[in-house]
């Protein structure tokens, strides 16, 4: 057992299952991820008294399916001095998860998936506090005995808090484990994502659009010479063809199973845990792929990263 300290955007997740009709309703494009204000976002929480609530934002859902998993993990995020950060601190605690929230003044961010009967989901965020991570202020406990980082890149909306944290950990020697977040903030911050990627870098999580924008064309045509001007494992997500991974030359590719998600919220972030997981349990490379594989098809199986940790344990007897 490892202790994996995570760090990100601090969003309570909500996932309300919806007809399409109602996405239209609201002005919102099927499909589509849409940036609002809180009141905008708050309008339209009586019509989803049935949805999922659960403290997330990317790292959080990983430290929250690590702890599933049986490893130790920490999170540190931002959050407001509203009843949502109340909920979000109670909600990961009841995970396992120790959790560093920064209370702050202003608004806990919210993150609404809206899931239609084909799956679709049209997704309506407000960041609100999610960026005010001050890396200042994490106490020593959040370090001490961790292996590794976990940071989201959606992190960089304060640049300069993402370097501090990531170069803070490093030099207490733990490794880095980096996920660029999503397409737009990898657009805005390649040069800055690339530098750390090739400084301070163990492992690196994206999917086939974030690839794109960081490494400027196709996974298939552009993975290797981006890979080898990196020290990093470089991990590429890509939905039903499965998951890539190059290490130095090693290059190993993972499929999947088909399987219709009922809610893919942190699919993703549920596959880091689980490579992550495997690895810091000596896995070999192609092992940990299929595990991560599998633990982010349970995700995807459950609303609202209702995570079964009778099920996850399962798993590792089922891969040998």
């Amino acid at each position: 057992m490892a202790k994996i300290a995570c760090a990100g955007n601090a969003l309570l997740d909500i996932n309300a299952f919806v007809r399409a009709e109602y996405v239209q309703r609201c002005g919102f494009a099927p499909g589509s991820t849409n940036h609002v204000d809180h009141a905008s976002l708050m309008a339209l929480l009586p019509d989803l008294a049935d949805a999922f609530r659960t403290a997330g934002g990317g790292a959080a859902n990983t430290a929250r399916v690590l702890s599933a998993l049986g490893q130790v993990s920490v999170f540190a995020g931002s959050i407001g001095d509203d009843a949502a950060a109340d909920f979000y601190q109670a909600n990961l605690s009841a995970a396992g998860v120790t959790a560093f929230l920064q209370r702050q003044a202003g608004l806990t961010g919210v993150f609404c998936a809206l899931i239609d009967e084909q799956g679709q989901r049209t997704i309506v965020v407000c960041p609100g506090i999610a960026s005010g991570l001050q890396v200042n202020r994490l106490p020593a406990a959040f370090f001490e005995g961790a292996s590794v980082l976990h940071v989201d890149g959606f992190l960089a909306a304060r640049p300069d808090t993402l370097l501090a944290l990531i170069q803070t950990a490093h030099g207490r020697g733990l490794r880095i484990s980096f996920d660029v977040g999503g397409r737009r903030v990898t657009e805005q911050n390649r040069d800055l994502f690339a530098a750390l990627i090739r400084d301070y870098c163990t492992w690196v999580f994206m999917n086939e659009d974030e690839f794109q924008a960081l490494a400027g064309g196709p996974v298939d045509t552009t993975l290797p010479a981006f890979a080898a001007s990196m020290r990093a494992s470089i991990i590429v997500k890509r939905g039903q063809a499965g998951a890539v991974c190059l290490r130095g030359g090693e290059v190993i590719e993972s499929p999947v199973r088909a399987i219709k998600p009922l809610d893919a919220t942190g699919a993703g972030d549920a596959f880091a845990a689980g490579f992550l997981h495997a690895i810091l349990e000596t896995y070999p490379l192609a092992r940990a792929m299929r595990f991560a594989n599998r633990v982010a098809e349970h995700a995807i199986q459950v609303p609202g990263m209702r995570i079964d940790p009778a099920l996850l344990h399962t798993l590792p007897g089922l891969l040998l």
